[in-house]
């Protein structure tokens, strides 16, 4: 929780990088405190672009099991919404189901699972970088909707926040790089264009060999060709 009489802007002001997974989930539990909210988390789209899946979160193991079952993972107004929109997505229970708080009898299961959880609403504050969406904090709470000055300063935040899972992630990825020193060595000047003929000629490998690092650092990313392995690499940190 947040200490009192504490601001975004002195909680996260001055936090040394790259953040630690419990210190960053220790600031997205306090940034929701500052405002009313009691869970969140940082998502992101599965493969698909079907599914919200969970990065990192204060949510306990029953709360997310319940959440999933519940299919509101796979919501489709949320996740059409946040892929389509970069501004923030907010919502309350009554306004994403449309249900009449007056006859309690008509509850569906959402309803039911959000109310008995005293979770009235939320917010998705999205990221989307040149290649469209990244991912999005979600924010869940028994408040009602933020005022527009406290969605404009929670979106700096998430900002900031988002960087510094960014920041965490490179770090953990560069630490835990499962390519070789010579996978490493092709898909940088790969990077540049170079085919593997160039590439053998300037690291003293037959143009065979290249090749056969380059299909290796596809095969253990999980690539689908020598193009996505590069991007994928220099994403993730592995190329530092």
């Amino acid at each position: 929780m947040a200490a009192e009489g504490q601001t975004v802007w002195s909680l996260l002001t001055g936090v040394q990088q790259p953040v630690a997974e419990t210190r960053l989930q220790d600031l997205l539990t306090c940034v929701a405190s500052l405002y009313g909210y009691s869970h969140a988390g940082f998502v992101t789209l599965d493969r698909a672009g079907s599914e919200l899946e969970l990065i990192l979160s204060n949510w306990d193991e029953d709360f997310t099991a319940a959440y999933e079952a519940q299919h509101l993972n796979r919501y489709s107004p949320i996740v059409r919404a946040l892929k389509a929109d970069p501004e923030p997505f907010v919502w309350t229970v009554e306004s994403l189901f449309g249900y009449d708080p007056t006859e309690p009898e008509t509850f569906e299961g959402p309803v039911q699972f959000l109310l008995g959880e005293q979770l009235c609403g939320g917010m998705f504050l999205p990221v989307h970088g040149l290649t469209g969406f990244c991912g999005a904090i979600s924010f869940l709470g028994g408040r009602s909707s933020p005022s527009t000055a406290e969605i404009n300063e929670m979106r700096c935040a998430g900002f900031a926040l988002f960087g510094m899972l960014a920041a965490f992630r490179f770090e953990e990825n560069r630490l835990n790089n499962p390519l070789s020193q010579r996978e490493k060595d092709c898909l940088k000047l790969a990077m540049l264009g170079k085919t593997s003929s160039e590439i053998g000629s300037m690291i003293s490998l037959s143009e065979y060999t290249v090749s056969q690092h380059l299909a290796s650092a596809t095969r253990k990313m999980g690539a689908a060709n020598r193009t996505h392995a590069v991007a994928m690499a220099a994403q993730l940190g592995y190329l530092s």
